[in-house]
C-alpha cells in the first residue's frame, strides 16, 4: 500500500499548483517530471492529455482523471479592473464578493488578487463572465481561481483550493508507481485529461482520436460530493453511476467483488458504494460511446468550493485517498478476472432456477381454470 508519508508529500506538491480549464500546464509539467523520475513511459496527445502506458500484453484497462479545476481566464485588463471568462460549474450565488487570485500564464506566479464585482450568466443560469476589482497587474491570457489555501492538513482532513480532480491524478500516479515498484506486469494506461470542467473537452478529444480501442475498460478516478449514505473517512466509493448515467453492470460487479475480497484480507480497508450524482464524471462520455466503464470516487467536502454560505476549500480524508490507491492497484492486478464475478453471479441465478423453477411451474398448473 502507498506509504502515507509519500502520498502526503505528493498531495502537498500537486494540490499547491495553479490550474484551471485550458491552463493545466503546471500540473501537466509536474506529472510528466514525476513519470520521468520513476521511469514510466508516456506521451502527450494532440490535445495535451497525458497518456501513460505500463505493463505488457494488450492494454485492457485505462484509469482516467482530469488536471483542471473550475477557474477563469483574463480576457481584458485595465487599471484596477479585469474582465474574465469563467469555466466550470459553480452556483451563481457564490460569486459576488468572492475573493480570487490571478496567476501569470507563463510562470504560474501570483500576479494579482481581487474580488468579483459582477457576473453574467447564460440562458441556463450558468456563470460565463465576471468583472473583477483587482490589486496588482494582470494581462490577457492570465488565469485564476478562488483565493483559498493551497494545502492544509488537519489530522485526517486535507483542505485545498482544488481537490477535484488533482486528488484523482495523485491516486492514479501513486497506483502506477506501486505497480512498477512491485514488478506487476499487467498492462494498464493512466490518462490525465484537460478542460474536463468545461464539458470534458480533453476526454472528448481522446475519444474522437480513437487512441483507446472500444474494448478498453475505463475506470474514472474522481473526487465526488459526499452525499447521504457516504461519509468522509468511510473509504473510497464504488461509483454505481453519476448525475447523467449508470455505469456498466459488469464493472460494478467486478469492483464489488474485488473490494469484498480485499476487505477479507485487509480489515483496515474500507469502501462504500453509491450512485454519486452530485456531478458527472469522465466515465459517462466513454459509456455513451460503448466502453465498459466504472468509477472510484473519493468523498469530497465543499464540492467545487461551494460551502454552506460562501466559497471555501475543498476537503478529502487522507485514508480515503490511500484506500483509493490500494483499491485501484488491486483492480488492475485482477483485471484478467473481470468476467468471472459476473459469470459466478449468473451461475448462482441459474442454479436457483433449476432448483426451484419446477415447483413454480407445478403450482401454476394448479391455478389454471
Amino acid at each position: 500500500m502507498a506509504a502515507r508519508s509519500d502520498l502526503m508529500h505528493l498531495l502537498e506538491k500537486l494540490l499547491s499548483l495553479p490550474t484551471a480549464p485550458f491552463h493545466e500546464r503546471f500540473v501537466s509539467s509536474f506529472l510528466c517530471e514525476e513519470l520521468k523520475r520513476v521511469g514510466l513511459d508516456f506521451h502527450l496527445d494532440g490535445y495535451g492529455n497525458i497518456i501513460v502506458a505500463y505493463g505488457e500484453g494488450e492494454s485492457s484497462v485505462a484509469c482516467v482523471a482530469h488536471m483542471d479545476h473550475p477557474g477563469f481566464e483574463i480576457v481584458e485588463a485595465g487599471a484596477g479592473r479585469a474582465e474574465a471568462d469563467w469555466f466550470g460549474g459553480v452556483d451563481a450565488k457564490y460569486f459576488i464578493g468572492a475573493r480570487v487570485v490571478i496567476y501569470d500564464q507563463t510562470s504560474g506566479e501570483i500576479r494579482a488578487r481581487g474580488v468579483v464585482e459582477k457576473i453574467s450568466k447564460n440562458p441556463q443560469g450558468r456563470v460565463e463572465k465576471m468583472t473583477l476589482r483587482i490589486k496588482g497587474g494582470t494581462a490577457q491570457g492570465d488565469f485564476g481561481t478562488w483565493d483559498l489555501v493551497p494545502f492544509r492538513r488537519r489530522a485526517e482532513l486535507i483542505e485545498t483550493k482544488g481537490a477535484d480532480d488533482l486528488v484523482g491524478c495523485a491516486v492514479i500516479l501513486s497506483a502506477l508507481k506501486e505497480l512498477k515498484e512491485r514488478g506487476i506486469k499487467q498492462r494498464v494506461r493512466g490518462i490525465f485529461t484537460r478542460a474536463e470542467e468545461q464539458g470534458f473537452i480533453g476526454t472528448l478529444g481522446m475519444i474522437h482520436s480513437g487512441l483507446l480501442p472500444v474494448s478498453t475498460k475505463i475506470i474514472s478516478v474522481e473526487t465526488s460530493k459526499a452525499l447521504p449514505g457516504v461519509v468522509l473517512g468511510g473509504g473510497p466509493v464504488i461509483r454505481l453511476g453519476d448525475r447523467t448515467s449508470m455505469f456498466h453492470h459488469q464493472m460494478v460487479i467486478f469492483m464489488d467483488h474485488v473490494a469484498r475480497e480485499l476487505q477479507k484480507r485487509e480489515r483496515r480497508f474500507l469502501y462504500q458504494r453509491r450512485v454519486m450524482d452530485g456531478g458527472t464524471c469522465e466515465a459517462t462520455p466513454y459509456q455513451l460511446r460503448g466502453y465498459v466503464t466504472g468509477g472510484i470516487a473519493v468523498p469530497l467536502h465543499n464540492y467545487h468550493n461551494q460551502g454552506k454560505r460562501r466559497i471555501g476549500p475543498e476537503g478529502v480524508y487522507l485514508k480515503d485517498v490511500q484506500g483509493a490507491v490500494r483499491f485501484l492497484v488491486e483492480m488492475v492486478v485482477r483485471i484478467e478476472e473481470f468476467a468471472l464475478p459476473t459469470e459466478e453471479t449468473l451461475k448462482r441465478f441459474q442454479d436457483i432456477w433449476q432448483r426451484y423453477g419446477p415447483r413454480l411451474r407445478e403450482k401454476d398448473q394448479g391455478l389454471k381454470g
